[in-house]
């Protein structure tokens, strides 16, 4: 067995010896008078007030750490995000200046290409397509 169990079985053992414990003593503070069902009724009592308490500091501590959160995001993720979006459009207009300038010499020669054919067509008279009539 490895040793985060052995301490887990003992932190839980020792839980309900003390819990036996203030369970026997306030059993035990009871008055002469009181039956016995009145006196569990007073520990259960005692019992859901401090659970009560225990979650109360809980949410306090949730509502604590939430806030704490809300302003770490807001000092830090924001700015984080402003400055992504800048680098996002830089390259963007990076991506687009290098379509452009990529495909010029392309439509360049093509426009180069064209007017050399259409002048040969002229030259020669002749029409590179044949009609059908």
């Amino acid at each position: 067995m490895g040793k985060w169990k052995t301490y887990a079985i003992g932190a839980g053992l020792g839980t309900l010896l003390v819990l036996g414990l203030i369970i026997w003593g306030l059993y035990a503070l009871g008055g002469a008078g009181e039956s016995a069902l009145e006196r569990f009724r007073d520990i259960a009592i005692i019992f859901v007030m401090l659970l009560f308490l225990l979650v109360v500091v809980f949410l306090g501590a949730i509502a604590a750490a939430l806030a704490f959160l809300t302003l770490q995001i807001k000092d830090r993720v924001i700015p984080l995000l402003e400055e992504l979006t800048g680098t996002v459009k830089r390259v963007r207009g990076t991506a687009q200046f290098m379509t452009e300038e990529a495909v010029k010499p392309i439509l360049t020669i093509a426009g180069s290409v064209a007017r050399v054919r259409a002048m040969t067509r002229t030259v020669t008279g002749k029409d590179t397509k044949t009609r059908k009539s």
